[in-house]
C-alpha cells in the first residue's frame, strides 16, 4: 500500500502528535523516512518523550536530544514533556532541556531520574509560569519545593524523593495547587511534619519514610484522601467526601464531624484487639457515609470486642452500600464463636441503613475465585503463546533454558514490537505466579503442573522473539 493513501497519514497532524506522543522521540524521528507526508511531522510535536534508555549511551542520548531541539519547529509550543534519565547525566545538559521546555510554555512534565548520587539533579530549574502538571520520581536528593517557582501549579506527584522542612512547608506557596501525592518519600530533620493548603482537594500520602512523627494535615478543601501504610495521621478536613486508609490503626480525626464524607474505604492493616476502641470511635465519626468498606480483619477485632458496640445504635443513616472483604486471605478463618458474636457486629453496621445492600466475601470464597481465575489465565495464555509462535520465523533457533527473568534486562535492544510482546507474556506469568502463591496447598499443586509447563514453553517463545538473545549477555 502506498504511504501516501492510508489511513493513518490522512489524519491531521495535532491527531497524528497525539498518537505519537506515546512513544518516544527516537521513534517518532524514525518515521520521518516513511514518505514526504512524515518527513517534517516530527518537527511540530508539542509532546516530548526523551527516555536515555533509547539509546546505547548517554552522549548518544545527548547528542540526538540536542538535534531534536535545534531542528524542531521554534514557533511551536511544548505542552508536555516526559525525561527518563538513567546512569551519569551532567547538569548543563538537564539544564538545556529544562529551559527549553519552560522557554516554550510546558504544561505537563514528568522527570524520572535513576542517576548517580554524585551528580545532583538542578532541581532549582523548576521556574515556570506555564506548568500545571508535575511529576518527579527517582533518587533525587536535596532542596525540592522550596527552590521552585511554579504559580500556574496544580498537580504534584513526588515519588522516592528526599525531601527537607523547608521543602514541605513550602507546598502552601504554591497558590492553585490542588492534587498533591508524596509516594515513598524521605523527609530530613523531621519527627512527622505538617502540611497546611488552603486550596488543595486531592491527597495522596503513601509508603513514607519520616519515622513515627505526626503527619498532621489542615486542608478545609480538601476533598479525597489517600492514606497508605502511613502512620499517625492527623487530619483537619471539615469537606473531606472521600477517604481510603489502608495502614495500621493510628488514625486520628482533629474534627468531630464530617457531614460531607460519601466514601470510606478502611483497611487496618493487622489489627489487634486492644484497636477495638479506636475503630469504633473511627465507625462514629464516619456516620455520613454512603458507601462504606472494611475489611474481614478489621470487622474481626469488633467481632471480639462485641460490648463496645451492643449497647449502641448504628451510627451509619445513609449508608446504600456495604463491602466486607479480606485484606489477608492466609488468615485463619473466624471461630465458631465469632460467627455467632458476627451478627451482632451486622446490626451495629446495618440497623440504621436497613435498605442498604452488603457484600460479605469470606476467605474461602477469594481463594475459589482465585483458583478458577488462575485456570482461566493459564488457559487464556496458552492461546496466546500458540498466535505468537504463528507471527515468529522459527529458522535458525534452538531450544534453550535460559530463565524468564533474564530477558528483564536486555528489553532495551528489542525493537518496541518485540518488546511489548516479551513483557506482556512475562506479565501474565507473573500474574498468575502471585495467584498461585495465594491457594491452599492442595489448589497450588493441583495447578503447578500445567503451570510449569506453561512457563517452559513461555521461555521458549520469548526466547524465539528475542533474536538477538545471547546468554553471555544476560544478567
Amino acid at each position: 500500500m502506498n504511504v501516501e493513501e492510508d489511513g493513518l497519514s490522512s489524519l491531521p497532524d495535532d491527531l497524528i502528535h497525539k498518537i505519537l506522543s506515546f512513544v518516544s522521540i527516537k521513534h517518532v524521528v524514525e518515521t520521518s523516512v516513511l514518505s514526504s507526508r512524515w518527513r517534517f511531522i516530527w518537527t511540530s510535536m508539542p509532546y516530548l518523550n526523551l527516555s536515555s534508555e533509547d539509546f546505547p549511551s548517554l552522549p548518544k542520548f545527548s547528542q540526538v536530544v540536542t538535534r531534536v531541539l535545534s531542528w524542531r519547529n521554534d514557533h511551536i509550543e511544548v505542552e508536555s514533556l516526559k525525561l527518563s534519565l538513567h546512569g551519569r547525566v551532567s547538569q548543563a545538559f538537564v539544564k538545556r532541556i529544562m529551559n527549553y521546555a519552560f522557554s516554550h510554555n510546558v504544561q505537563q512534565m514528568t522527570v524520572t531520574c535513576q542517576i548517580e548520587k554524585k551528580i545532583v539533579f538542578p532541581l532549582s530549574l523548576f521556574c515556570s509560569r506555564s506548568l500545571k502538571h508535575l511529576t518527579l520520581i527517582g533518587s533525587v536528593n536535596g532542596s525540592v519545593a522550596s527552590t521552585w517557582e511554579l504559580p500556574a501549579l496544580t498537580t504534584l506527584h513526588l515519588g522516592h524523593v528526599t525531601l527537607n522542612d523547608d521543602d514541605v512547608e513550602s507546598l502552601s506557596k504554591f497558590p492553585n495547587l490542588k492534587n498533591l501525592t508524596l509516594d515513598g518519600c524521605k523527609i530530613l530533620g523531621l519527627d512527622g511534619f505538617s502540611i497546611y493548603h488552603s486550596q488543595l482537594s486531592c491527597l495522596t500520602l503513601q509508603n513514607g519514610d519520616w519515622g513515627s512523627g505526626l503527619v498532621d494535615v489542615v486542608a478545609p478543601q480538601l476533598k479525597n484522601l489517600t492514606v497508605v501504610n502511613c502512620d499517625w495521621v492527623h487530619l483537619s478536613a471539615p469537606n473531606l467526601a472521600s477517604f481510603i486508609f489502608r495502614s495500621v490503626c493510628s488514625l486520628e480525626f482533629s474534627s468531630d464531624s464530617l457531614p460531607l464524607l460519601a466514601e470510606v474505604d478502611l483497611c487496618i492493616n493487622n489489627p489487634h484487639k486492644t484497636d477495638a476502641h479506636v475503630i469504633v470511635s473511627l465507625l462514629q465519626k464516619f456516620y455520613s457515609v454512603k458507601s462504606l468498606t472494611l475489611n474481614l480483619e478489621t470487622v474481626e477485632v469488633l467481632c471480639s470486642s462485641v460490648e463496645l458496640i451492643t449497647s449502641q445504635p448504628s451510627p451509619f443513616a445513609n449508608l446504600r452500600s456495604l463491602k466486607i472483604y479480606p485484606a489477608n486471605i492466609q488468615s485463619k478463618g473466624l471461630s465458631q464463636k465469632k460467627v455467632v458474636v458476627f451478627e451482632e457486629v451486622k446490626k451495629f453496621l446495618l440497623d440504621g441503613s436497613p435498605s442498604a445492600s452488603s457484600t460479605w466475601v469470606t476467605r474461602e470464597e477469594i481463594k475459589a475465585r482465585d483458583v478458577t481465575l488462575a485456570q482461566h489465565l493459564i488457559e487464556e495464555l496458552w492461546v496466546m503463546l500458540e498466535q505468537d509462535k504463528a507471527r515468529i520465523s522459527w529458522d535458525h533457533m534452538e531450544r534453550g533454558e535460559t530463565q524468564i527473568e533474564c530477558y528483564w534486562e536486555d528489553l532495551s535492544t528489542q525493537s518496541q514490537f518485540e518488546k511489548t510482546m516479551i513483557c506482556d507474556i512475562i506479565s501474565k506469568l507473573q500474574h498468575i505466579e502471585g495467584l498461585l502463591a495465594k491457594l491452599s496447598a492442595s489448589n497450588r499443586a493441583r495447578l503447578q503442573s500445567s503451570f510449569s509447563n506453561l512457563c517452559a514453553e513461555a521461555n521458549l517463545v520469548i526466547k524465539k522473539i528475542d533474536r538477538t538473545w545471547d546468554p553471555q549477555a544476560s544478567h
